[in-house]
């Protein structure tokens, strides 16, 4: 499939995403019903694993294969929607253990007024497209390759189904992870000692991101 083909369904998913992305702002997210996360989370995983479907079949046309995936990746809609997709999955991890990773932290401090919160909001969210771009490209887009890999050799309208079903499960799954009391415990706890040690948590940090960087270059070297 060429890019332009499969546009218009990567538009859909990159508007809504988007709109996920903008139900983590704090003053919105209070006024949502009941149920209302978990109705998102089971909106943007399904999409976020059927874009995967259809973004290994996608041919970018000729390039060169030093190049990293962030640079090969020659569609905007295609763009637009891993990055929100991967920026809405953050903000709820972030949010539901109450976490922090040194500045990055979608929720702004209690103390704010509405206009500085929205400031603050935005900065994490639009201010870091394209580091949440790069890590949508190393971390999620290579993930939802290998899981929708098997389905590519259905044809589309039944590999398209099986991907819809298998988000679908996936979102449960994601949504039950990130409530659960054990490992939001954990994670604070990491969070704790990052605070306790914040040159220990620089040094970590940089190493969970040039370590998989690293390696992904040497892959496709290979």
């Amino acid at each position: 499939m060429s890019p332009r083909q499969v546009a218009p369904l990567f538009i859909v998913i990159a508007l809504i995403n988007a709109v996920a992305v903008a139900t983590r702002f704090d003053l919105l997210a209070a006024k949502l019903p009941d149920g209302a996360a978990l109705g998102v989370m089971l909106a943007v995983v399904p999409l976020l694993v059927l874009g995967g479907y259809f973004e290994g079949r996608i041919d970018y046309g000729e390039q060169l294969a030093e190049l990293p995936l962030w640079m090969r990746i020659k569609s905007v809609p295609v763009k637009l929607a891993f990055t929100f997709g991967f920026m809405y999955l953050t903000c709820v991890a972030l949010q539901t253990w109450d976490v922090e990773i040194g500045p990055i932290d979608p929720t702004p401090p209690a103390s704010f007024p509405a206009e500085k919160r929205a400031m603050w909001f935005a900065i994490f969210t639009g201010g870091m497209f394209f580091p949440f771009y790069l890590a949508a490209t190393s971390i999620l887009i290579p993930g939802l390759r290998g899981l929708t890999w098997p389905l590519r050799k259905l044809p589309s309208l039944a590999g398209g189904l099986v991907a819809i079903v298998l988000g679908g499960v996936i979102g449960v799954l994601v949504m039950s992870a990130v409530t659960s009391s054990a490992i939001g415990d954990f994670i604070k706890g990491i969070s704790a000692t990052f605070k306790a040690h914040p040159v220990a948590a620089v040094g970590i940090s940089l190493a969970a991101t040039l370590i998989p960087l690293a390696i992904g270059l040497v892959r496709e070297r290979e």
